[in-house]
């Protein structure tokens, strides 16, 4: 299957796919399969992250929520250290703080959702997303993506926010 990466939602240059195509010809087995991967780093020093890259070849990367310039510094190893550039995640689906030591807590979904106002939505993502990029961080896993869809048992918050989200679309 060949994909359109001049179309959406992509939108490359030429350039751009010449790019692409002679980076991933140029990864080997192992390093395509380390694309598959997401390493989850736990307060790691900076010889152990470079050690995972050159190991697995993984360019996925969620981490220990730490300080700010903590954060910076870890992650620009990462991407110095990545045969291509890395997507790294942050859980900021309550806002910053999720994804940055010391940042801004706007709300839980369970709240956001109660307050019925899209508005209240979009500047928790804006925020969050805002103070990720900040150290870094070019992925996030908000709203979340773990969704529950078992209407007999709801296991956890996301669904609860879910349900008032949806009740809010329908009454705006």
């Amino acid at each position: 299957m060949k994909i359109d990466l001049k179309s959406k939602p992509f939108y490359l240059s030429d350039e751009d796919i010449k790019w692409v195509e002679d980076t991933l010809a140029g990864l080997t087995l192992d390093e395509k399969i380390g694309q598959v991967f997401v390493d989850m780093l736990w307060n790691n020093t900076e010889e152990e992250i470079k050690e995972r890259i050159a190991k697995y070849g993984m360019s996925g990367f969620r981490y220990n929520n730490m300080p700010a310039a903590d954060l910076h510094s870890q992650n620009a190893v990462i991407q110095d250290n990545s045969k291509i550039p890395a997507l790294i995640a942050a859980n900021i689906e309550a806002g910053g703080d999720g994804g940055v030591g010391g940042g801004t807590h706007f709300g839980y979904h369970v709240a956001i959702g109660a307050t019925q106002d899209k508005e209240n939505a979009y500047k928790m993502g804006y925020y969050g997303c805002k103070e990720a990029a900040a150290i870094g961080c070019n992925w996030t896993f908000a709203p979340i993506v773990d969704i529950n869809r078992n209407w007999l048992y709801i296991t956890d918050v996301s669904q609860v926010m879910l349900n008032k989200f949806l009740k809010c679309q329908k009454n705006i």
